[in-house]
Protein backbone atom coordinates (compact mmCIF):
# COMPACT_ATOMS: atom_id res chain seq x y z
CA UNK A 1 0.00 0.00 0.00
CA UNK A 2 1.94 3.21 -1.04
CA UNK A 3 1.61 6.44 0.31
CA UNK A 4 -0.19 7.73 -2.80
CA UNK A 5 -2.85 4.55 -2.39
CA UNK A 6 -3.50 5.75 1.68
CA UNK A 7 -3.92 9.60 0.89
CA UNK A 8 -6.26 8.60 -1.91
CA UNK A 9 -8.44 6.52 0.18
CA UNK A 10 -8.72 8.70 3.08
CA UNK A 11 -9.69 11.46 1.13
CA UNK A 12 -12.40 9.42 0.00
CA UNK A 13 -13.20 7.88 3.01
CA UNK A 14 -13.45 11.56 5.05
CA UNK A 15 -15.06 13.35 2.20
CA UNK A 16 -14.59 17.39 2.19
CA UNK A 17 -17.92 19.04 1.43
CA UNK A 18 -15.95 20.81 -2.07
CA UNK A 19 -13.04 20.53 -3.41
CA UNK A 20 -10.82 21.76 -6.49
CA UNK A 21 -7.40 21.69 -7.74
CA UNK A 22 -5.31 23.98 -9.00
CA UNK A 23 -2.21 22.41 -10.74
CA UNK A 24 -1.38 19.55 -9.06
CA UNK A 25 -2.86 21.43 -5.79
CA UNK A 26 -5.66 19.90 -4.06
CA UNK A 27 -8.15 22.25 -2.12
CA UNK A 28 -10.77 21.14 0.36
CA UNK A 29 -13.09 22.84 2.24
CA UNK A 30 -15.80 21.09 4.89
CA UNK A 31 -17.67 23.25 6.75
CA UNK A 32 -14.30 24.18 9.04
CA UNK A 33 -14.60 20.86 11.31
CA UNK A 34 -11.37 18.53 10.89
CA UNK A 35 -8.08 19.94 9.54
CA UNK A 36 -7.93 17.43 6.92
CA UNK A 37 -11.62 18.32 5.36
CA UNK A 38 -10.07 22.10 5.19
CA UNK A 39 -6.49 22.35 4.01
CA UNK A 40 -4.44 22.31 0.26
CA UNK A 41 -2.45 19.80 -0.37
CA UNK A 42 0.63 21.44 -2.51
CA UNK A 43 1.76 18.54 -4.48
CA UNK A 44 4.24 18.40 -6.51
CA UNK A 45 7.43 20.24 -7.77
CA UNK A 46 7.28 24.29 -6.95
CA UNK A 47 4.99 25.68 -9.43
CA UNK A 48 5.91 28.50 -12.08
CA UNK A 49 4.86 31.79 -10.12
CA UNK A 50 4.13 30.64 -6.54
CA UNK A 51 3.76 33.72 -5.37
CA UNK A 52 0.20 33.90 -7.39
CA UNK A 53 -0.61 30.22 -6.58
CA UNK A 54 -0.78 30.69 -2.80
CA UNK A 55 -2.64 33.76 -3.67
CA UNK A 56 -4.90 31.87 -5.67
CA UNK A 57 -5.20 29.71 -2.38
CA UNK A 58 -5.77 32.22 0.16
CA UNK A 59 -8.31 33.84 -2.02
CA UNK A 60 -10.26 30.73 -2.32
CA UNK A 61 -9.79 29.99 1.35
CA UNK A 62 -11.01 33.79 2.31
CA UNK A 63 -13.94 33.55 0.31
CA UNK A 64 -15.21 30.55 2.35
CA UNK A 65 -14.36 32.40 5.23
CA UNK A 66 -12.12 29.87 6.57
CA UNK A 67 -8.35 29.97 7.29
CA UNK A 68 -5.41 28.96 5.05
CA UNK A 69 -4.02 25.93 5.71
CA UNK A 70 -1.70 23.85 3.93
CA UNK A 71 -1.09 20.24 4.49
CA UNK A 72 2.40 18.70 3.63
CA UNK A 73 3.04 14.96 3.15
CA UNK A 74 5.36 12.88 1.10
CA UNK A 75 3.85 13.87 -2.09
CA UNK A 76 4.76 17.38 -1.46
CA UNK A 77 8.13 18.75 -2.50
CA UNK A 78 10.10 19.73 0.83
CA UNK A 79 10.71 23.23 -1.39
CA UNK A 80 7.23 24.15 -0.95
CA UNK A 81 7.42 23.52 2.77
CA UNK A 82 10.21 25.50 3.16
CA UNK A 83 8.59 28.57 1.61
CA UNK A 84 5.43 28.57 3.27
CA UNK A 85 8.05 28.69 6.62
CA UNK A 86 10.09 31.36 5.33
CA UNK A 87 7.11 33.23 4.61
CA UNK A 88 5.42 32.76 8.74
CA UNK A 89 3.64 29.32 8.06
CA UNK A 90 4.01 27.18 11.59
CA UNK A 91 3.62 23.49 11.72
CA UNK A 92 0.82 22.36 13.47
CA UNK A 93 -0.33 19.09 14.23
CA UNK A 94 2.74 16.71 13.35
CA UNK A 95 0.95 13.15 12.53
CA UNK A 96 1.83 9.49 11.99
CA UNK A 97 -0.08 8.01 9.32
CA UNK A 98 0.28 3.86 10.29
CA UNK A 99 -0.92 0.91 8.41
CA UNK A 100 -1.01 -3.03 8.75
CA UNK A 101 -2.77 -5.76 7.62
CA UNK A 102 -6.53 -6.43 8.10
CA UNK A 103 -6.57 -10.17 9.13
CA UNK A 104 -8.26 -10.88 12.74
CA UNK A 105 -6.88 -9.02 15.75
CA UNK A 106 -8.17 -10.49 18.56
CA UNK A 107 -11.71 -10.92 20.14
CA UNK A 108 -14.33 -8.50 19.32
CA UNK A 109 -16.09 -8.73 22.53
CA UNK A 110 -19.31 -6.76 22.95
CA UNK A 111 -18.97 -4.32 21.18
CA UNK A 112 -22.18 -2.66 19.27
CA UNK A 113 -22.17 -2.72 15.65
CA UNK A 114 -23.82 -0.20 12.82
CA UNK A 115 -23.74 0.92 9.15
CA UNK A 116 -24.52 4.43 10.47
CA UNK A 117 -24.09 6.68 13.20
CA UNK A 118 -26.67 5.58 16.01
CA UNK A 119 -28.01 8.49 18.94
CA UNK A 120 -25.80 5.88 21.04
CA UNK A 121 -22.59 6.20 18.75
CA UNK A 122 -23.03 9.86 18.14
CA UNK A 123 -23.67 10.63 22.40
CA UNK A 124 -20.71 8.71 23.29
CA UNK A 125 -17.94 10.50 20.88
CA UNK A 126 -19.39 13.80 21.11
CA UNK A 127 -18.60 13.22 24.78
CA UNK A 128 -15.12 11.40 24.57
CA UNK A 129 -14.24 14.52 22.53
CA UNK A 130 -15.86 16.96 24.31
CA UNK A 131 -17.50 18.05 21.66
CA UNK A 132 -20.47 20.83 22.84
CA UNK A 133 -23.99 19.48 20.91
CA UNK A 134 -24.99 22.98 20.14
CA UNK A 135 -21.55 23.33 17.95
CA UNK A 136 -21.79 19.56 16.40
CA UNK A 137 -23.31 20.95 13.38
CA UNK A 138 -20.41 20.55 10.97
CA UNK A 139 -19.08 17.05 12.79
CA UNK A 140 -22.83 15.50 12.08
CA UNK A 141 -22.35 17.06 8.68
CA UNK A 142 -19.16 15.33 7.81
CA UNK A 143 -20.46 11.97 9.36
CA UNK A 144 -23.36 12.22 6.72
CA UNK A 145 -20.96 12.61 4.22
CA UNK A 146 -19.34 9.06 5.28
CA UNK A 147 -19.33 6.52 2.44
CA UNK A 148 -20.29 2.98 2.41
CA UNK A 149 -19.42 0.34 3.21
CA UNK A 150 -18.88 1.87 6.41
CA UNK A 151 -19.18 0.70 10.47
CA UNK A 152 -19.89 2.08 13.55
CA UNK A 153 -18.34 0.88 16.75
CA UNK A 154 -18.94 1.11 20.53
CA UNK A 155 -17.83 -0.45 22.97
CA UNK A 156 -20.73 -1.25 25.78
CA UNK A 157 -21.13 -1.30 29.25
CA UNK A 158 -23.91 -3.39 30.56
CA UNK A 159 -25.66 -2.21 26.91
CA UNK A 160 -24.21 1.21 26.87
CA UNK A 161 -21.95 2.83 24.77
CA UNK A 162 -18.59 3.96 26.41
CA UNK A 163 -16.42 4.66 23.29
CA UNK A 164 -16.97 5.24 19.39
CA UNK A 165 -14.69 3.96 16.32
CA UNK A 166 -15.57 4.52 12.55
CA UNK A 167 -13.93 2.07 9.81
CA UNK A 168 -14.05 3.04 6.15
CA UNK A 169 -13.78 0.61 3.34
CA UNK A 170 -12.51 2.09 -0.02
CA UNK A 171 -11.26 -0.40 -2.31
CA UNK A 172 -8.70 -3.21 -0.62
CA UNK A 173 -8.37 -0.51 1.94
CA UNK A 174 -10.07 0.03 5.59
CA UNK A 175 -9.85 3.73 6.89
CA UNK A 176 -9.95 3.60 10.52
CA UNK A 177 -11.19 6.85 12.59
CA UNK A 178 -12.59 8.76 15.55
CA UNK A 179 -11.82 6.08 17.76
CA UNK A 180 -12.11 6.84 21.52
CA UNK A 181 -12.87 6.02 24.76
CA UNK A 182 -14.85 7.76 27.55
CA UNK A 183 -12.37 8.83 30.18
CA UNK A 184 -13.89 7.10 33.27
CA UNK A 185 -13.66 3.61 31.20
CA UNK A 186 -10.41 3.77 29.57
CA UNK A 187 -7.50 0.81 30.22
CA UNK A 188 -10.34 -1.31 30.20
CA UNK A 189 -9.40 -3.28 26.84
CA UNK A 190 -12.06 -1.58 25.20
CA UNK A 191 -10.32 0.38 22.05
CA UNK A 192 -8.76 -3.00 21.59
CA UNK A 193 -12.01 -4.37 21.24
CA UNK A 194 -12.89 -2.03 18.69
CA UNK A 195 -10.17 -2.16 16.80
CA UNK A 196 -10.55 -5.90 16.54
CA UNK A 197 -14.51 -5.19 15.51
CA UNK A 198 -13.25 -2.88 12.82
CA UNK A 199 -10.44 -5.23 11.62
CA UNK A 200 -12.91 -8.23 11.35
CA UNK A 201 -15.34 -5.18 8.97
CA UNK A 202 -12.59 -4.68 7.22
CA UNK A 203 -11.54 -8.36 6.44
CA UNK A 204 -15.12 -9.24 5.57
CA UNK A 205 -16.33 -6.40 2.94
CA UNK A 206 -12.85 -7.43 1.52
CA UNK A 207 -10.36 -4.77 2.55
CA UNK A 208 -6.36 -6.10 2.61
CA UNK A 209 -5.15 -3.39 4.57
CA UNK A 210 -5.84 -0.86 7.70
CA UNK A 211 -5.18 2.50 7.86
CA UNK A 212 -5.57 4.90 10.17
CA UNK A 213 -3.85 8.96 11.71
CA UNK A 214 -2.55 9.77 14.79
CA UNK A 215 -0.68 12.26 16.71
CA UNK A 216 2.93 12.06 17.02
CA UNK A 217 2.27 13.34 20.62
CA UNK A 218 -0.28 10.89 21.71
CA UNK A 219 2.15 8.36 22.68
CA UNK A 220 -0.92 6.23 24.41
CA UNK A 221 -2.63 5.67 21.07
CA UNK A 222 0.66 5.00 19.36
CA UNK A 223 1.38 2.30 21.61
CA UNK A 224 -2.10 0.34 21.44
CA UNK A 225 -1.22 0.78 17.86
CA UNK A 226 1.90 -0.99 17.86
CA UNK A 227 1.06 -3.32 20.19
CA UNK A 228 -1.87 -4.24 17.47
CA UNK A 229 0.99 -4.82 14.38
CA UNK A 230 0.75 -0.81 13.06
CA UNK A 231 3.43 0.74 11.57
CA UNK A 232 4.38 4.03 10.65
CA UNK A 233 3.68 4.44 6.29
CA UNK A 234 4.55 8.05 6.11
CA UNK A 235 3.65 11.46 8.32
CA UNK A 236 2.14 15.32 7.52
CA UNK A 237 2.02 17.91 9.48
CA UNK A 238 0.30 21.34 8.72
CA UNK A 239 1.57 24.85 7.82
CA UNK A 240 -0.70 27.89 8.95
CA UNK A 241 -0.83 31.48 8.88
CA UNK A 242 0.53 32.87 12.43
CA UNK A 243 -0.81 36.17 11.64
Amino acid sequence: MTVEAIEAAAAVAWPPTESTTIGEWTLAAGDGFSRRRNSAVPAGPVPDALERRLSDVSEWYRVRALPTIFRINPTCDPAVDAVLAEIGYSIDAPTLVMRRATAPSGAVGDVLESPVATDGWISAEMGALGIDPSQAGPWLATLAKIPGPAVFVSPAVAGLPVGAGLGVVVGDHLGVFEVVVDPAHRRRGHATRMMAALHAFGARSGARTAFLQVLENDERAIALYRSLGYEVSHRYWYRRSDT
